[in-house]
């Protein structure tokens, strides 16, 4: 079998594994006006880590959205545990199961650039409220990579390209947003050196030395590309 590196977050259960964890996503939200009428839905929502944050605390209408059976698992048992109120469904990203203008945020974490972003953008624009704002924070190359570079990045993520910021702007604005900015930016280099927030781990009883390898080659590509790749944290109006 073949495993991805969204297989390896999903078996160790990581949550957090954006850039700042879950110390960033607080950081953002305290800017938002949320409260028990906001819809939400956190696209991509890995173990819950996010969903539950903001059930606890702004006591917001939340459905979860993962395409991952593991991740869905996880965050379902994360849920009942605190016995949150969090509609969990499993769906890819890139297609919905949502009426136009559902929801009044989007919350999506280091989630798009492993989609086809053609696809997951518009989607995520059509589900949208007028007015309503998609906060993602997603890997963001400092300049364009060189070819090599580029395909040793894209054989550990399975992903097809890196944007730049500007390349990450033209995409939202493409989509049909009126409005983009980049509220929060860092390269991986300098968030190393101040990084505090350390991921959640859930482990699944059993680990594939597979999963282990592609997580190994994940941080050689961190210590290798961290003055070339960022991430920026977007938010979009529609």
């Amino acid at each position: 079998m073949d495993y991805s590196y969204q297989d390896a977050l999903a078996f160790y259960g990581i949550g957090g594994a954006h850039p700042g964890g879950l110390t960033l996503t607080k950081q953002i939200l305290k800017n938002e006006k949320l409260n028990e009428a906001t819809k939400i839905l956190d696209a991509g929502c890995g173990t819950g880590q996010t969903s539950a944050f903001l059930a606890k605390t702004y006591k917001c209408d939340v459905t979860a959205v993962d395409s991952h059976p593991i991740m869905i698992q996880k965050a379902k048992e994360r849920f009942n545990y605190s016995n949150l109120e969090v509609k969990v469904i499993e769906s890819s990203v890139e297609s919905l199961p949502f009426k136009d203008e559902s929801f009044d945020y989007i919350i999506s974490e280091s989630v798009v650039t492993f989609t086809n972003i053609k696809k997951t953008l518009p989607e995520y624009f059509r589900v949208l409220k007028n007015n309503g704002i998609l906060i993602s924070t997603d890997m963001t190359a400092e300049k364009s990579f060189k070819e090599e570079d580029l395909l040793k990045i894209k054989e550990v993520y399975s992903i097809s390209n890196v944007l730049t910021e500007e390349q990450w702007l033209t995409a939202f604005q493409t989509a049909g947003f009126r409005k983009a900015n980049v509220i929060l930016m860092d390269t991986l280099y300098s968030h190393l050196l101040k990084e505090t927030d350390h991921p959640e781990f859930k482990m699944s009883s059993y680990i594939n030395p597979k999963l282990t390898e592609i997580l190994f080659k994940h941080q050689q590509i961190t210590n290798s590309f961290s003055k070339k790749i960022g991430y920026r944290t977007f938010k979009s109006i529609k």
